[in-house]
């Protein structure tokens, strides 16, 4: 019984045509869940790669702050490749304004530490109410919003050292990161092989909103079919 049970517990080891084991680790964003990129890890599943075990070698895909902290991992350990959907780098419009996001946030943190939460960040009207749906959140925690600029105060430094092949997807229309720090993202990384896409109709949810098939598609693509990432949209469009 108990050989049967450690058996069932074990990862089953996917190969890809190329027959090598992989799987891949999915970090969702701050205050958020797996739900964000629900349509994705599905169509990761459908194409038998494993999720969320340690079977190497490991691709890693982050979402908002879950690609920050998909960097920071490539900083410190040895990733073949990695997806950062709508990275965070930045909170979006905060460039207009004269202090640091950090510094005004830790005030308001003390008074009001947790706020409503927004309406997802989806322009796809069936996929919005879909995430509004299961989001079980109803407020978001600043002292986390906090955390997570800390990380970038981190994560930024440590860019043109990390290698990783990397694809990087951002939504032109993104209400919650600034859509321009992908660009510097790209512009900075130290890896040979480095993909930008930009979707001129998706917000920051871009694995549920308008072009998720294309998210979807380019996301198994890098993954599975070992093409080189410099070899598709490896330009920096304006975002």
């Amino acid at each position: 019984m108990a050989d049967e049970e450690s058996q069932s517990d074990a990862p089953a080891v996917i190969t890809t045509r190329a027959q090598r084991p992989i799987s891949c680790l999915i970090v969702h964003g701050l205050g958020g869940g797996p739900y964000e990129l629900g349509p994705l890890i599905a169509a990761l599943e459908s194409a038998s790669l494993v999720i969320a075990a340690p079977v190497l070698p490991v691709a890693v895909i982050g979402f908002s702050t879950g690609a920050t902290l998909a960097l920071y991992l490539a900083s410190r350990k040895a990733v073949a490749r990695q997806v950062l959907l709508a990275p965070f780098l930045a909170i979006r419009y905060t460039a207009l304004i004269p202090l640091r996001p950090a510094s005004y946030l830790r005030h308001l943190a003390q008074l009001i530490p947790d706020l409503p939460r927004r309406p997802p960040a989806v322009r796809d009207p069936e996929m919005k109410r879909w995430a509004a749906g299961t989001d079980r959140y109803r407020t978001f925690n600043l002292h986390a919003a906090l955390s997570a600029l800390e990380l970038i105060d981190e994560v930024k430094p440590l860019v043109p050292a990390i290698t990783t092949p990397t694809l990087i997807i951002q939504g032109r229309l993104d209400t919650v990161v600034e859509p321009a720090n992908a660009i510097w993202l790209y512009q900075n990384l130290g890896a040979s092989e480095k993909a930008l896409i930009s979707l001129p109709h998706s917000d920051h949810l871009v694995a549920l909103d308008r072009e998720r098939d294309r998210v979807i598609q380019a996301t198994l693509d890098f993954l599975l079919d070992d093409g080189k990432a410099s070899g598709r949209d490896d330009r920096t469009p304006a975002i």
